[in-house]
């Protein structure tokens, strides 16, 4: 079960020992194995069935070659969900699509942005995930270009965590766990310069570890130039992961096991990078409003928002409900938690590689075969890297409003257990035979099952911005619009805002050098983009009910609607100037009629109601209270005139009865 030859130590540093039963070597490198001796050959196929399970049970079959299988089977799984939809979710992303093709049309005099935006590339944060999408979009267009990226990414960040495991002496099986980690919450929130860093952070660490061994003059010049390019390549992702990528560089160049100077060699590769922070930091203005930014005002910042968070709960409760919603936040994806229940079942699956692992070194220790001086320090290295990235997650605030920076701690989880992964023993290695075989069989069925529930709620996500989609292509490319989203939740994804950036794809979706949206964070240091006009005169995507359509009909020639409330009227007083385009579900696009704005006339006024004058209006009569008169006997003859004889002159008429009134036709 556990087997595997040793280390041997001689002059010229850490040797592979050769194992002459087996047929194999196996080096520093976390089980590279070489087949030795002659191949068989003109074997029937099944001559060669029995030869390939022959040498699977044999335990000559590598690490790499485990991890290279389970590597091949789950890598459709986590790809097929980025073809499932069109527009691939991001609360972020349509803004960062439409900052490149502000950048794509930056020194065009037509451009639309040029009246209201500056732009324009430098070396700052987020200038790599630009820089690309502006150069691939050119040739495939933005949504390709965005789509291109993220396949690369995620087929990237489980080759990164593996050859990071394999410099530090450590098995390669579980780096598969970074397929599910791929889709994380920065992923969705749309923060797509942190999360291409991840792999980046992965890379620079390894690397590091490399250039402590790495012998003759040629080879570590390559080493250290490598080195220093992916810190430079950290800093233009995205900051913050690049000041963690430096500390925990650091820590690796100090303790992993070489000379002095080569420790000082490794520490200087991540000057380059210092150095372009610096000049970032002094030559891009503060933001509008804000004073310039000092080490102890981001202290300031940071220590109020932090106490704030902690409230009247206290320090304990507060750190265990951030512990507890780890597997929340380092996945968060889905409305119904699919997301939770696979990062529960991943970290489970840690554990019992950790487990293994550690029996692994037990085992080897008990036939005399301990832990190499190198094997500790490199252990240590990963200890404090996975210790600086827990300390990420439970120091920093939510918010930190003062720096535009929103869900702040929660993104440093998917770092936590990316980094937690150095912590599996290395005793993995020691594996053979049918255990070895199947040691990646609980990540490769994890990722199976969750790839197949990404790609059933991407395909809904798709279906739910099916609508938008159906408005756009009714809508003619080349007009400047904005979008206005009332409703700014999803059905499938628990993210907040999930859908309000959704009407900036409107230049990607239908290209022309005159389409044009209005990018959000213009302003901000690391934003290729500024301001030529006041911010506020554009209206906020998260504030619809603002909108003010008389300066707005003046700019914008589309409005991308959604879930337009019943009683709210969009264009009061401008009615006449707009008519509908296309409606489908929840979305609708507003046209602008051709020709100056103009606001609706102003209604008829009403005929005025003159009072009669008051001498031809009869003053009230009081009611009179009646009199009781007493009544009076019948007269006889004998006490007046005579009675009338009937038919005399004084004879009465009987009075007529009413008789129907006739209706002419």
């Amino acid at each position: 079960m556990f087997a595997g030859p040793g280390w041997s130590k001689t002059q010229s540093g850490t040797r592979p020992t050769v194992n002459t039963d087996m047929k194999e070597s196996q080096g520093p490198e976390s089980g590279r194995y070489m087949l030795l001796g002659p191949r068989p050959a003109n074997l029937t196929p099944p001559g060669r069935a029995r030869c390939v399970l022959a040498w699977l049970l044999s335990g000559r079959v590598s690490d790499g070659w485990v991890f290279a299988a389970g590597y091949a089977i789950l890598l459709p799984f986590f790809l097929a969900p980025l073809f499932a939809t069109r527009l691939l979710p991001g609360l972020d992303l349509p803004f960062h699509i439409a900052a490149a093709d502000l950048l794509s049309k930056v020194g065009d005099p037509s451009s639309p942005y040029a009246p209201y935006y500056d732009g324009g590339l430098r070396m700052a944060p987020y200038a790599a995930h630009f820089l690309a999408l502006a150069m691939l979009g050119k040739v495939i267009g933005l949504l390709a270009a965005h789509k291109l990226i993220i396949v690369l990414y995620v087929a990237g960040l489980p080759l990164s965590a593996a050859w990071l495991l394999a410099a530090c002496g450590r098995s390669r099986v579980p780096a598969l766990l970074a397929f599910p980690l791929a889709y994380n919450l920065p992923l969705h929130y749309g923060f797509i310069t942190f999360t291409l860093s991840l792999p980046v952070v992965l890379l620079l660490l390894a690397a590091m570890v490399k250039l402590a061994f790495v012998r003759g003059r040629r080879r570590t010049l390559w080493t250290w130039t490598l080195v220093a390019a992916l810190a430079f390549l950290l800093f233009l992702c995205h900051l913050q992961n690049h000041l963690y990528g430096l500390c925990a560089g650091l820590a690796f160049a100090v303790l992993v096991p070489s000379t002095w100077r080569r420790k000082v060699l490794a520490a200087l590769s991540l000057v380059p990078s210092l150095g372009g922070l610096a000049y970032w930091h002094l030559s891009s203005p503060p933001v509008a409003g804000q004073r310039p930014l000092t080490p102890a005002a981001a202290w300031g910042f940071l220590k109020h928002h932090r106490l704030g968070d902690v409230g009247n709960r206290g320090w304990g409760i507060d750190l265990t409900d951030r512990v507890r919603a780890l597997p929340g936040n380092a996945m968060r994806a889905f409305v119904d938690e699919a997301d939770v229940s696979a990062c529960k079942a991943l970290c489970l699956i840690m554990g019992v590689y950790a487990a293994v692992g550690l029996i692994g070194l037990v085992r080897r220790r008990s036939i005399g075969d301990g832990r190499t001086t190198r094997g500790l320090q490199l252990a240590l290295a990963g200890a404090i890297a996975a210790f600086g990235a827990m300390l990420a997650y439970m120091a920093l605030p939510h918010h930190l409003q003062e720096l535009e920076l929103m869900t702040f701690f929660p993104r440093f989880a998917v770092l936590v257990l990316l980094i937690a992964l150095l912590l599996v023993p290395s005793g993995l290695l020691r594996l053979r035979g049918v255990l070895a075989l199947l040691l990646p069989l609980p990540a490769v069925v994890l990722g199976i099952g969750y790839g197949h529930q990404l790609y059933l709620h991407y395909r809904a996500y798709g279906a739910e911005v099916a609508g938008f989609l159906k408005v756009m292509e009714k809508t003619p490319p080349g007009g400047k619009a904005l979008g206005l989203v009332f409703d700014r939740k999803s059905q499938i994804m628990m993210v907040d805002s999930a859908v309000v950036g959704v009407p900036d794809f409107y230049p990607a979706l239908r290209p022309a050098p005159g389409s044009m949206v209005p990018p959000a964070y213009c302003g901000l240091r690391h934003m290729p983009c500024s301001w030529k006009i006041p911010k506020d005169l554009i209206t906020n995507p998260w504030g619809p009910s603002g909108f003010a359509p008389g300066p707005m009909l003046q700019i914008f020639d589309y409005f991308i609607v959604r879930s337009l409330p019943p009683r709210f009227d969009l264009f009061r007083g401008y009615h006449g100037m707009v008519d509908l385009l296309a409606a489908s579900g929840q979305w609708a696009v507003f046209r602008k009629k051709p020709g100056p704005v103009l606001p609706d006339p102003p209604p008829p006024p009403a005929l005025p109601v003159h009072p009669a004058p008051a001498q031809l209006i009869a003053p009230p009569v009081a009611p009179v209270a009646s009199k009781a008169v007493p009544a009076k006997a019948p007269r006889t003859p004998s006490e007046g005139r005579p009675l009338l004889k009937s038919g005399g002159p004084g004879k009465q008429k009987p009075r007529p009865e009413p008789t129907a009134t006739k209706h002419l036709p």
